[in-house]
């Protein structure tokens, strides 16, 4: 169970919910995970929150926090359109919501409201417009046998403030795109040049042998975005403390800023682009475009 599901249910639970023996029990809330990008259906989860107490919590603990029956409406301003819950094992929720004859437009701003349990929670993204990368290519890691990253060739527009996420799915290994290891970018720190950024395998609180290199053989399919200022605030924070989490000596006190409202979670808007790397092939490098097989 490798899927970027399972890291919001702990971390939102580590920072909403903390108790100590003698206090009462915080309220449970909902928590919305979703994304809408160009030319795709959106993808929502709906959960609740998990208390943090001293009683132990397996995984079979936590799918009872998973909300199946929930309403889930996305509107674009002009339309409602209510999301179709669906059983989907590549999420570790395996259940999700959403609308295979919706796709989002770039530049439009997308509301998702999810009602269950007398509870109301909304949130409200904007579509960015997606940049292309210029080239990738796969390195040989000197000093680790058997071990590559990819280098993506990134040139910023200069006229535009943008930040940027990659998302990496290995074929065969993980069942959807995971978050990428130090794989946020803000153009505050790029120039108008191409920039090389160090492209990293997905990680996860579950990932057993924290590597965060790639194997010979490896298929390696990149999603690299364009984050709304939203959807920024969401993956810097989660960056922050995630890196905090690993560090005995910073232990973790702050919340992940969250765009929704009534409850907890994020409603990110993604400009998405799509491309194949076979590892350590580097000049098989494919552009994936937008087939919603690859997502």
């Amino acid at each position: 169970m490798k899927t970027r599901s399972i890291i919001s249910m702990v971390l939102l639970a580590i920072c909403t919910a903390c108790t100590a023996p003698n206090m009462p029990m915080a309220r449970q809330e909902l928590v919305i995970e979703g994304w809408v990008e160009d030319n795709a259906r959106p993808i929502v989860m709906v959960t609740t929150t998990v208390p943090v107490d001293t009683e132990y919590r397996d995984v079979e603990d936590l799918k009872k926090h998973i909300v199946r029956w929930a309403k889930v409406t996305v509107s674009d301003g002009d339309k409602d359109v209510i999301l179709s819950g669906r059983i989907d094992k590549q999420y570790v929720t395996s259940y999700i919501y959403t609308k295979d004859t919706f796709e989002a437009e770039e530049g439009k701003t997308y509301t998702i409201t999810a009602e269950y349990g007398g509870r109301k929670a909304t949130a409200s993204v904007k579509v960015p417009s997606a940049v292309d990368l210029q080239y990738l290519k796969v390195e040989k890691v000197e000093d680790k046998d058997g071990a590559y990253r990819i280098v993506a060739g990134l040139q910023d527009p200069p006229s535009t403030v943008d930040r940027y996420k990659f998302f990496v799915r290995r074929e065969g290994k993980d069942s959807t795109y995971m978050s990428s290891f130090l794989g946020y970018v803000d153009d505050a720190n790029l120039s108008s040049e191409v920039e090389e950024i160090a492209v990293y395998r997905g990680y996860s609180i579950l990932n057993e042998d924290g590597d965060q290199y790639f194997s010979a053989d490896d298929v390696v399919y990149i999603k690299f975005c364009v984050l709304d200022d939203q959807t920024w605030k969401y993956w810097s924070d989660f960056e922050d403390i995630f890196s905090l989490s690993r560090n005995p000596f910073f232990p973790v006190t702050s919340r992940i800023r969250s765009n929704v409202t009534g409850g907890l979670g994020y409603w990110s808007g993604y400009g998405a682009r799509y491309y194949k790397v076979s590892i350590p092939d580097s000049l098989a490098v494919e552009h994936a475009g937008m087939e919603a097989s690859l997502r």
